[in-house]
This record gives C-alpha cells, sequence and structure tokens, in this order.
C-alpha cells in the first residue's frame, strides 16, 4: 500500500480525532473497559467460546452436540442480556453504523471527483 501523502493522513488523523471524541464512542469504550475489568464477565466469554470451539470439533467429528449446542444457547443468552453486555453490544452496533456511515460519505465523494 502506498504511503499516504501527508494531507490525507492529516485528515486521516482528523478524522480518527473526531470519531474518538464521538459520545456513543465514549461511551461503547466505557462498556468495553467494564467488560475488560470484570473477571466473571470474562471468564463467561471464555467458556462461551470454548464451547463454540467444542460444538464445531464434535461437527466436524459426526458426534451428535445437541445437547451442548442447548447448553451453549442458554449460557449465551444468560451473558447478551447482562446489562453491561447488553449495552456494550449494542453500542457496538451504534459504532459500527457510525463507521459505516463515514465510510458511505467518503465513497460517494470519491466518486464524484471521480465523475
Amino acid at each position: 500500500m502506498k504511503k499516504l501523502n501527508k494531507e490525507i493522513q492529516e485528515k486521516a488523523l482528523k478524522l480518527n480525532e473526531w470519531i474518538l471524541k464521538q459520545d456513543v464512542v465514549i461511551e461503547f469504550k466505557k462498556y468495553e473497559k467494564m467488560i475488560q475489568d470484570n473477571k466473571d464477565l470474562r471468564k463467561q466469554e471464555e467458556d462461551l467460546k470454548q464451547m463454540q470451539q467444542l460444538i464445531v470439533q464434535q461437527k466436524h467429528q459426526g458426534i451428535d452436540c445437541e445437547q451442548l449446542i442447548q447448553d451453549y444457547e442458554i449460557k449465551k443468552k444468560l451473558f447478551d442480556e447482562n446489562p453491561i453486555v447488553f449495552n456494550y453490544l449494542s453500542l457496538k452496533q451504534d459504532v459500527n453504523d457510525l463507521i459505516n456511515q463515514i465510510q458511505d460519505d467518503i465513497n460517494q465523494q470519491l466518486n464524484k471527483k471521480v465523475d
């Protein structure tokens, strides 16, 4: 990838600074830290990842894993319904929407310059 010229690099840095100052991003980072600082939530998340891996392995080996899947879905639902996780996931989607909107706006501006 070619190195960005100085003007584009400065604009990218300003955009990054602007993004980081948005309320939704600040709130998202707050909840992200809350999850990182919560040993129980991190443990639950790790357990869910291990269950996912076990499900994939068992399916690959042709082993019936319906009970494991049901157990996973119950634990996943409880994890997702935790208020911290719920807010984190909601804010994560909002941040993603913001980034997608910025990307769309940039693409529209680029297309105008090409035309």
